[in-house]
């Protein structure tokens, strides 16, 4: 198939060697919103309105159907933490280099094509067909399954829930709901864990945008592929070395590697 050369798999690392490293990882919003649901789905309107009604179906059956409506759509907390989840970061990273990176294996949108994929998605990854890894028969797998896992091999990285910890958070309508939002220029903070090769951390700061040793704009959260106010973030990574491994990498598999344009006009 398209897009996945097998001479980049190898036997997995032990995922018990190697030093454990922790990087502090800055998101910062650059589109006017940010949005990730806590609850994506609002409450149904309330059925019954009239007080005196509602009382009196209760007093006779001991029972009343009364259905709350949610005031907002909100964004994902974690006590009285508002957070971006651990698993929709580390989601858009290792979706991005199995999408752009071709020593990369299986790609779930790429590998099967439905109706339900939006429209501009298509337009700006463009995904192509690719064989998943299958450990067990070969006992290989690609660069990026060996970091992130697959059927049967453990991970070797581990991400943090984000917090906000600088901007404000505001309300907005959208189609008739409000939601409530992380306002341009808002900045979440968590780490990421691994013991991973120099390489491996080149590779996975790619994922999060790092060319040529500076991050661009990429596409996370609600409204992603629908309107140009939400849904742009730029990562950012003080740690040159960290830094200059991401370059190294570039350079190393240029051949294997192809970019897109997410923040899309």
């Amino acid at each position: 198939m398209q897009g996945f050369n097998t001479q980049c798999k190898s036997e997995p690392t032990p995922r018990n060697i190697g030093e454990k490293r922790r990087v502090h990882v800055k998101i910062s919003v650059v589109s006017e919103y940010f949005h990730v649901s806590q609850n994506p789905k609002p409450m149904p309107l309330i059925e019954e309105k009239n007080a005196n009604s509602i009382i009196s179906q209760f007093l006779q059956t001991g029972r009343a159907n009364v259905f709350v409506e949610r005031d907002a759509v909100y964004f994902t907390r974690v006590g009285e933490d508002i957070v971006i989840p651990a698993n929709t970061v580390r989601g858009a990273v290792r979706s991005r280099l199995e999408v752009l990176f071709d020593c990369s294996c299986y790609n779930s949108l790429g590998n099967r094509p439905s109706a339900s994929i939006s429209r501009k998605y298509k337009e700006i990854f463009k995904p192509r067909r690719k064989y998943s890894d299958d450990l067990e028969r070969e006992g290989k797998v690609c660069p990026v399954c060996n970091v992130f896992g697959t059927a049967g091999l453990a991970s070797r990285i581990t991400f943090t829930d984000f917090k906000l910890t600088a901007g404000k958070v505001d309300y907005v309508n959208v189609q008739g709901y409000t939601y409530e939002v992380a306002t341009k220029g808002s900045v979440f903070e968590g780490d990421v864990i691994g013991n991973l090769s120099r390489e491996e951390w080149g590779m996975v700061l790619w994922g999060m945008g790092c060319r040529k040793g500076k991050f661009k704009v990429i596409l996370m959260g609600r409204f992603k592929f629908q309107r140009r106010d939400f849904a742009r973030v730029k990562f950012e990574v003080n740690d040159q070395d960290l830094i200059s491994a991401c370059v190294e990498f570039e350079t190393k598999y240029s051949k294997y590697l192809h970019d897109v344009e997410e923040d899309w006009k």
